[in-house]
């Protein structure tokens, strides 16, 4: 496969895992101001809000304080350090979104070197092909971070809805579901 082939390959897949695919209840948007894991869980300043069906908005913060309709709700220890790993999770995904974003820039400036050094000789097909293989294998690893966080939260979540009454209603936020198609999206290739 020559180089021209893959750079928009690698172009797409960097801009695809960095989203962590796209539909409604996937991870969509991480980088800005406020960060939008799904349609029902943002993150703001450390801060996540997490809306229900039927039930007022939560948030989440970095000290495990869950706050609904405004209200802080009472927590013991254990709950509280669920409610940490939930927020810490969500976190950590972001850090690493953006971590998959600046691999798949990276990934792209290597295609277009490969690419250069094809058209001029400095590089040949084969050599152009595997630097493109490699720089495309470090974004889905990257990319495969995001959908391990995804877990972690989900897990935190699960264990959440079971310890703590008033965390129930958000329990759907994050489905297995997401999980799994945010895995099957950065699988590698073969």
């Amino acid at each position: 496969m020559t180089a021209h082939r893959l750079l928009p390959g690698v172009l797409v897949l960097a801009l695809l895992v960095s989203a962590c695919n796209g539909s409604g209840d996937d991870v969509q948007v991480f980088g800005g101001s406020t960060d939008v894991v799904n349609n029902r869980i943002t993150l703001h300043d450390g801060l996540v809000s997490i809306k229900a069906s039927g039930a007022p908005d939560a948030t989440v913060d970095q000290a495990g304080q869950l706050i609904i309709n405004n209200q802080p709700v009472a927590v013991n220890d254990a709950q509280r350090a669920l409610l940490q790993r939930y927020n810490g999770a969500a976190r950590q995904m972001r850090e690493d979104a953006i971590a998959t974003g600046k691999a798949g820039v990276a990934t792209a400036t290597k295609e277009l070197g490969a690419v250069a050094g094809k058209m001029t000789g400095a590089t040949t097909s084969e050599q152009a092909s595997q630097q493109a293989e490699e720089a495309s294998r470090a974004v889905e690893l990257a990319a495969a971070r995001i959908c391990d966080d995804i877990a972690s939260m989900k897990s935190a979540q699960d264990d959440l809805a079971g310890q703590l009454d008033a965390f129930k209603p958000y329990a759907q936020a994050l489905t297995d579901e997401n999980v799994e198609k945010c895995h099957k999206g950065t699988r590698p290739k073969n």
